[in-house]
């Protein structure tokens, strides 16, 4: 018997999203990195800021894989406005930013509509404790 204060079991596509959010933050810190020492092409202050979303991605796959309740409204805001730098690194950011802007775009768009389902707002104290069988 569990209690009522006993976590949810993660659900599978919440661990998919951790993975997917740690791998795009060191995705993203390459690609910025890479920017940065010359080795690809791309905009200055693009890879600045590639780089700080590589920083937020590795965070929120860390709160997205323990359940961290920030990491819900963090994700859903972070990954909204990846939209736009999705799209940024389409135009500006060279080869490597045009494959990462389309990944980030679909990214930005499938992760918040995925957090809003009602198992993994259980999962992170925000709805119903369990999803519906």
């Amino acid at each position: 018997m569990q209690s009522s204060s006993a976590k949810p079991k993660r659900p599978i596509g919440v661990t998919i999203i951790a993975i997917v959010a740690a791998a795009g933050g060191f995705l993203s810190l390459f690609g910025g990195a890479s920017v940065l020492a010359g080795m690809a092409s791309g905009r200055l202050a693009l890879a600045y800021i590639v780089i700080i979303f590589g920083i937020l991605g590795l965070a929120l796959g860390a709160g997205f894989f323990t359940g961290a309740r920030w990491a819900w409204m963090a994700g859903i805001i972070i990954y909204v406005i990846s939209i736009g730098l999705g799209i940024s690194e389409i135009v500006y950011g060279g080869n490597v930013g045009f494959i990462g802007g389309i990944i980030r775009t679909i990214a930005g768009i499938v992760i918040p509509v995925y957090l809003t389902r009602p198992g993994p707002k259980g999962f992170f104290g925000k709805g119903a404790s369990s999803p519906s069988k």
